[in-house]
């Protein structure tokens, strides 16, 4: 309630307390028809087929009624949450009109403004959770894909028992996915035009439907794959490339969150894997037990946030062909093109860079690369190149920190968690992640010794003969460089830096 002014008088304004009961009262009864579709299903083989247009025609009518509210007073309850006596599954539509999904029943009677056959489908497919948590993301992630121009955006819904076996669970949700799809199919919908998007257990799911679907599917993403149970069980149950056309995969928590065990895959399991970070306490997560939940669970959820982040995101997650993390780390891997490749992959939604030939013409590669700690989560790749001279060779962690007129990066440890030795007249090469992205004029350098010495002449010096700063990929031809810099440990230097064309 709040008072108009008008001519000096105060006046009762009603309308954000009528508008709250439209809201209410038009949720409630999308609800109450929700419900009631769900029993209809038990008996839809006595009905006519004109009865069940009928209803589906109510039951959208009544949703699209609940969006007239203003979506701060309006809750989302549509996710299943009674503990089901068998595995129970469920589909979810989401549209522009609505914040909340409706649910969404099959049949060859499906209006062509309510579903459009001949558009591409995406289907997104949580993980396990608890009856009493509703997976509000799958909200965020629809909504970005509705935003960027997505028609057909469904939502898989899932409980089990909740002593059953995950990798029991995962086979028999999938089997009822694949056998919703294919009736999708014969209504007119193309399985190339599929994506699922499946997070945790949601990605073995995915998989499991793609298998049972011979790999047709058009495109599969898992998003860090629940690894427990699953990674000793047989293959045709967890997600791997043959379940699909184009399986990428978002490694988020692939190294143990001390005391737990890493909860995604560490093994590759698509077409293009993607290695975020260390996979563990990335950036951004917190760093100890004050916060246990989040402290656990951050890393593994940052693959939904980071891949929702991507959908309409400007900027790209350019990750780099390697063997490993520390060859990454060394900057062992800062080439793109790899055979039947010609760039490097850019984890996240958009697939523009991939070659539309079907199969695909390159052999599975795991790809890595770092984020931020905020959206969008891209940085900017760059390969630092120290060309040292002198006598000395000195055991230390390197820090930089790039600056531009208006641009000033984090300062990131370059170098790894283990000091590294510098040696006088050896070139060393590191990557660095910049969390900005600009024209540098000056870079900080400092070679972190872990000595307590403060009188000056006790500490010792590093020579850069020449100091190289390339962005990556090297197509871009923009580098940065300075000669002859003194840097002594344990001390910032300041080195200015010229711009150049390579």
């Amino acid at each position: 309630m709040k008072l108009n002014i008008s001519k000096g008088q105060p006046q009762l304004h009603l309308q954000p307390i009528w508008d709250r009961y439209v809201a209410l009262t038009a949720w409630n009864i999308c609800i109450v028809c929700a419900v009631m579709w769900r029993e209809w299903k038990y008996v839809k083989d006595y009905i006519s087929q004109s009865g069940l247009c009928l209803t589906s025609w109510l039951l959208l009518i009544l949703c699209l009624i609940s969006s007239l509210a203003s979506g701060d007073e309006i809750k989302c309850s549509e996710f299943l949450h009674l503990d089901p006596p068998s595995p129970t599954i469920q589909l979810l539509q989401f549209t522009t009109q609505s914040h909340c999904g409706c649910p969404f029943s099959v049949h060859s009677g499906l209006p062509r403004h309510v579903w459009e056959p001949d558009r591409a489908t995406v289907m997104i497919v949580p993980g396990k959770r608890q009856a009493t948590v509703q997976p509000s993301w799958v909200r965020t992630m629809a909504q970005e894909l509705l935003a960027r121009g997505q028609e057909n955006v469904l939502a898989v819904d899932w409980l089990i028992l909740p002593d059953m076996e995950l990798t029991e669970a995962a086979e028999q949700i999938g089997r009822k996915l694949s056998q919703i799809i294919q009736r999708l199919l014969i209504i007119g919908s193309a399985p190339d035009m599929f994506h699922l998007i499946g997070f945790g257990v949601g990605a073995h799911i995915a998989g499991t439907a793609g298998y049972n679907l011979n790999g047709a599917i058009g495109r599969i993403t898992g998003l860090d794959p629940f690894a427990p149970v699953f990674s000793e069980a047989n293959n045709s149950v967890y997600l791997d490339y043959n379940d699909g056309q184009y399986v990428d995969v978002i490694h988020s928590n692939f190294n143990p969150t001390e005391p737990m065990p890493a909860l995604g895959f560490s093994s590759p399991l698509g077409h293009v894997d993607f290695y975020i970070g260390t996979g563990f306490q990335l950036p951004g997560c917190p760093r100890g037990l004050f916060n246990r939940e989040e402290y656990l669970l951050c890393s593994h959820h940052r693959a939904h946030q980071i891949y929702t982040s991507s959908i309409q995101a400007s900027c790209h997650h350019l990750a780099f062909p390697c063997q490993s993390v520390a060859d990454f780390q060394q900057a062992k891997c800062t080439f793109c093109s790899s055979p039947g490749l010609n760039s490097c992959p850019e984890m996240g939604y958009d697939i523009t860079w991939l070659p539309s030939s079907r199969p695909l013409p390159f052999q599975p590669m795991a790809a890595f690369l770092t984020v931020t700690s905020a959206p969008p989560y891209c940085v900017t790749p760059l390969l630092l190149e120290l060309n040292l001279g002198g006598i000395l060779s000195i055991e230390a962690k390197l820090y930089i920190q790039l600056m531009g007129n208006a641009i000033k990066t984090s300062t990131v440890l370059v170098s790894g968690h283990h000091m590294t030795e510098f040696a006088a007249n050896k070139v060393y090469q590191f990557m660095i992640s910049a969390d900005s992205d600009g024209d540098f004029h000056t870079v900080s350098l400092e070679f972190s010794t872990q000595r307590l010495l403060y009188l000056k002449w006790r500490k010792r010096r590093i020579s850069i003969h020449h100091l190289l700063l390339s962005y990556l990929p090297k197509d871009r031809k923009i580098a940065y460089q300075a000669w002859n810099v003194t840097a002594v440990e344990n001390q910032r230097v300041e080195v200015v830096l010229q711009k150049i064309w390579v």
